[in-house]
């Protein structure tokens, strides 16, 4: 196994004014503050008028044995009806689990508004103070025309949209 030296560097901070459990319970997202630090200021230019961004984060919260978990429930799920015990138990990296080898977390929220190096969104799933290693706006192309789901994934889907009607996507 090739060893790499690899540094990150935040560009930037989360503010949000929910609490840790309004966040985790939220279905849709709170809204928030995507704080760019001055020195990276210069590379939001072109970036309004974009409706959706990507924020690639470092899930601050995360510790050790978090990071050494690697089968988990989509625990996610409970907000939409489940019950732990009706979740599968699968690999970490078949699900958004903030447990993971190395907490990175990837969001795609809606970019409402861009004031010099802050970024006003909606629909945040990460709490106050997680720092911010990249942003990139979410364009076309990133657009998947035929999505495919594993069976255990559709069939909750399925049954989490026949209890939360309108329910588009989990």
């Amino acid at each position: 196994m090739a060893e790499f030296k690899i540094e990150l560097k935040p560009i930037g901070v989360v503010h949000v004014e929910a609490d840790d459990e309004e966040v985790k319970n939220s279905i849709g997202g709170v809204p928030g503050i995507v704080e760019i630090f001055p020195d990276y200021e210069e590379g939001l230019k072109g970036l309004e008028g974009f409706s959706h961004i990507i924020l690639v984060t470092f899930l601050h919260k995360a510790i050790d044995r978090d990071r050494k978990t690697l089968l988990v429930k989509p625990r996610r799920l409970v907000k939409y009806g489940f019950k732990p015990e009706e979740l599968p138990l699968v690999g970490v990296f078949a699900t958004d689990s903030p447990y993971r080898p190395n907490p990175l977390g990837v969001s795609i929220v809606e970019l409402t508004s861009v004031s010099g190096r802050f970024l006003r969104v909606n629909g945040l799933d990460v709490f106050n103070g997680t720092p911010v290693l990249d942003l990139k706006p979410y364009t076309p192309g990133r657009i998947m025309h035929e999505l495919r789901l594993p069976e255990w994934y559709a069939s909750l889907l399925e049954k989490a949209r026949s209890v939360v009607p309108g329910l588009s996507d989990l």
